[in-house]
C-alpha cells in the first residue's frame, strides 16, 4: 500500500461489489445450502452494517413490511433530513432534500455514519431498530462481541489513516483517505437501493395480499443489462428478490419471465425502469415531491 489516489475509488467500488454479490445473499441465507456459511460469512466483511443489525433492519423489518408506515425501518432513516413517505412529519429541512447537494450528502454518510454508527448505537441502547423493529437483547458476551466488532469497524474504516503516518504524513491526507472511500461506498449502496422502492409508483402502494404488496412496492431496473446486474448484485431484479428473498440473486433473471406473465395475467403492475438513468430520475422526482410542505386539508 502506497496511498495511490486511484484506490480512493477502486477500493470502495470493489468493497461494494463484494457486499452486493455475496454479503447480501448470505444475509438472506441464499449464498450457500449450508446455514453455517450463511450465518458466519457476513462477519468476514461487515462494511455495510453489523450483521445482527442488518437482520433486524432489512431481513425482518424491510422485507416483511415493505414501505408500510411505522413498520418498515427504511422509511424512518435520517428523518430530520429526509422525508420519503407521507407518514413522516414534514420538517423545514425537508424543503431542500431534492437538491443534488443534499442528496449526495445524505447518500455519502448513510452507510458509514448512519447504518454503522448512529442506527447501531440507537438500536443497542433502545433495543429497537429505528423505533420500529424490536431487537432481541443480547447476552453480556454477545454485547461485548458486538461492541468489539463496531470498534474494529471504526478503526478499519475511519481511523487507520491517522495511525499510518508514513503513508499519510499530514492530517488533510489522512482525512481524505478516511472519508472519501467511505463516502463512495455509501453512495454505491444508496444508488442501488433507493431507486428500488422510493418512487412515485412504489412508495405509497399497498395491498392486503402479501405477495402482491411485495410486487407493487418494488421496481426493477435495467433487466437484461449485465452492468446493472453485476453492479447491483441482482438488486435490479428487486421484484423477484422480494418474492423469493432466500433465492440466490443469480437465479432471479430466470424467475423474472414467469413473474411478468403472472403480473400480466392478473393485471398487477410490474414496475420497471430501463436502467440507472431512468430509475434515478424517478427517485429524485419522488424525493423532491416529498420535500414539498403538505397542504393541509
Amino acid at each position: 500500500v502506497h496511498g495511490n489516489p486511484a484506490f480512493l475509488v477502486i477500493t470502495p467500488v470493489l468493497a461494494w461489489l463484494s457486499i452486493c454479490n455475496y454479503w447480501h445473499d448470505a444475509m438472506h441465507f441464499a449464498l450457500s445450502s449450508d446455514w453455517r456459511i450463511n450465518a458466519l460469512s457476513p462477519y468476514l466483511l461487515p462494511l455495510l452494517s453489523s450483521p445482527s443489525m442488518w437482520y433486524h433492519q432489512h431481513v425482518i423489518g424491510h422485507h416483511a413490511y415493505t414501505n408500510m408506515a411505522f413498520k418498515d425501518p427504511d422509511l424512518v432513516h435520517a428523518v430530520p433530513l429526509v422525508r420519503e413517505h407521507e407518514s413522516i412529519r414534514w420538517r423545514p429541512a425537508h424543503a431542500i432534500q431534492g437538491r443534488l447537494a443534499s442528496i449526495l450528502f445524505v447518500w455519502s454518510v448513510a452507510s458509514g455514519i448512519g447504518l454503522n454508527l448512529l442506527n447501531d448505537i440507537g438500536a443497542t441502547v433502545k433495543m429497537t431498530y429505528n423505533n420500529v423493529v424490536p431487537c432481541e437483547r443480547p447476552s453480556a458476551l454477545g454485547l461485548l462481541a458486538h461492541l468489539g466488532g463496531r470498534v474494529l469497524y471504526i478503526y478499519v474504516s475511519f481511523a487507520w489513516p491517522f495511525f499510518a503516518t508514513e503513508l499519510f504524513p499530514t492530517w488533510p491526507k489522512a482525512i481524505v483517505w478516511a472519508m472519501v472511500p467511505n463516502a463512495i461506498f455509501s453512495i454505491c449502496f444508496m444508488l442501488n437501493t433507493q431507486i428500488n422502492h422510493l418512487t412515485g409508483e412504489c412508495a405509497h402502494a399497498r395491498d392486503s395480499n402479501f405477495f402482491k404488496h411485495q410486487m407493487i412496492t418494488a421496481q426493477n431496473f435495467g433487466n437484461g443489462n449485465w452492468f446493472c446486474f453485476y453492479f447491483s448484485g441482482g438488486l435490479n431484479y428487486q421484484i423477484e428478490h422480494h418474492l423469493f428473498p432466500s433465492v440466490n440473486h443469480t437465479h432471479l433473471p430466470k424467475l423474472s419471465a414467469g413473474v411478468k406473465r403472472i403480473c400480466e395475467k392478473y393485471d398487477v403492475p410490474y414496475n420497471h425502469a430501463s436502467g440507472y438513468k431512468e430509475a434515478i430520475v424517478q427517485h429524485f422526482a419522488h424525493t423532491e415531491e416529498m420535500g414539498r410542505k403538505p397542504v393541509k386539508r
